[in-house]
């Protein structure tokens, strides 16, 4: 990947403090899915302050990702669990019941497609991500993914031939801003130090299959609270 980015220094060790203190302020015992759902809130939102706060106004220009530009949503996404309890959550409460009953089988059937796909694999067969709407906009995107946050690009068509290249001989480079990768990466493994030092399950997973487990077990979120290893059925 090729990179833009500025050269103002940045304390990546305290900011890991900064996020793994967020997120045990809330991971605790009898707090559900909306406690999980609020600490992913306040985990992603000092990121997303952290990420304006540094980026330059000319930066930000040439960050050409934006709505309807789904060009990335076909590679593979590992989430925590708490990522994924607050998607669910966040769906459960936003959605009719007819349409979150069409979200869930959607779901259901990407995780089991892309089960035995690597990224390459995935990005040539085209299966993109289900929570992409009908307008190809992410309906989760105030609750998506760490990993998804790290990603942008500065000209999506280059992005797509890039993408399209993978697993080729001449494959060719993606231009993002280094630092928001680095960033929602350091976030990410900030957290999960935090699960990790609660206790709590820290195995990172696939974004549809773990949402799906989390639709189909209502007190998936009170057994990863109480530190219980949540079993994904093969």
């Amino acid at each position: 990947m090729g990179a833009s980015e500025s050269v103002i220094p940045f304390d990546f060790a305290a900011y890991d403090v900064e996020i793994a203190d967020l997120a045990a302020q809330g991971l605790v015992k009898g707090s559900g899915k909306e406690g999980v759902r609020t600490v992913m809130a306040r985990v992603a939102g000092h990121a997303e302050e952290v990420l304006a706060a540094r980026l330059s106004v000319e930066e930000q220009g040439l960050i050409a990702c934006g709505p309807g530009c789904a060009a990335c949503c076909t590679v593979n996404v590992t989430v925590l669990l708490p990522e994924a309890i607050a998607i669910a959550a966040h769906l459960e409460e936003v959605c009719g019941s007819a349409e979150l009953e069409l979200v869930k089988i959607r779901t259901a059937e990407a995780a089991a497609r892309v089960r035995w796909m690597d990224e390459e694999e995935r990005i040539r067969a085209g299966v993109v991500c289900p929570f992409l709407d009908g307008r190809g906009w992410c309906a989760i995107h105030p609750v998506r993914p760490l990993t998804c946050r790290a990603l942008s690009s500065t000209d999506p068509e280059q992005c797509r031939r890039a993408l399209a290249s993978q697993g080729s001989d001449e494959e060719e480079t993606i231009v993002v801003n280094i630092f928001q990768k680095f960033l929602m990466e350091e976030t990410f493994r900030g957290l999960s130090a935090a699960l990790e030092k609660a206790g709590l399950d820290v195995t990172g997973r696939e974004l549809a299959r773990s949402v799906t487990r989390c639709f189909c077990d209502p007190r998936l979120a009170d057994d990863f609270l109480a530190g219980k290893r949540i079993v994904f059925p093969e």
